[in-house]
């Protein structure tokens, strides 16, 4: 997305139909302060909710096993909780480095525990790049399957942006709804 060395992001997630109040609305603002460390508070206006949340990669895709990264972290809890926090724990995947040079997907595996529930859960997901600018994906929450459709504006002017727009469906509790999130760099 964009300018990859611009070291702070922000993003504003709105899902007006889920029915969770703490989930209708999410801003996170977030500064990568090294390659390895991304730090960001997480504000939740539904619950006058203000949580600090992290996300440290132990080992980069490549550094130790080829097309394999380690991510740790921790954010709220599944989208669509009331409350709760999640600590997670996930390998990053990039099939090109094993040999697939025109697999255009990547994707992760791993594991959250989460204190809404008070339970351990497998989390996975996938990103196909649908071409420049155009990614398509889904995820697995641990209960839930979403998908996310991201255009970065680039796709209309050829140029990469720092801006992108994120349409969401989110499955909750059996049913579906939609929602986008809009986020940039800086």
């Amino acid at each position: 997305m964009g300018d990859e060395s611009a070291p702070f992001t922000v993003s504003v997630r709105a899902v007006p139909n889920i029915g969770v109040d703490r989930a209708e609305l999410r801003v996170v603002g977030a500064y990568r302060a090294h390659k390895r460390l991304s730090l960001a508070l997480e504000w939740n206006p539904g619950e006058s909710e203000l949580l600090p949340n992290f996300n440290l990669a132990p080992s980069l895709p490549g550094e130790h096993l080829p097309g394999v990264g380690l991510m740790l972290g921790t954010s709220s809890d599944r989208i669509g909780t009331p409350d709760g926090r999640a600590w997670f724990g996930a390998a990053t995947l990039d099939p090109q480095a094993w040999g697939w040079e025109d697999a255009p997907i990547n994707g992760y595996l791993g594991a959250t525990y989460g204190t809404w529930a008070n339970d351990t859960r497998a989390i996975g997901g996938l990103t196909w790049m649908v071409r420049d600018h155009l990614s398509a994906g889904v995820q697995h929450d641990g209960e839930n399957v979403h998908g996310i459709l991201t255009i970065n504006p680039g796709l209309f002017t050829g140029e990469a942006s720092r801006w992108s727009v994120d349409l969401l469906l989110i499955e909750q509790d059996g049913s579906h709804t939609a929602g986008v999130t809009v986020s940039t760099r800086f």
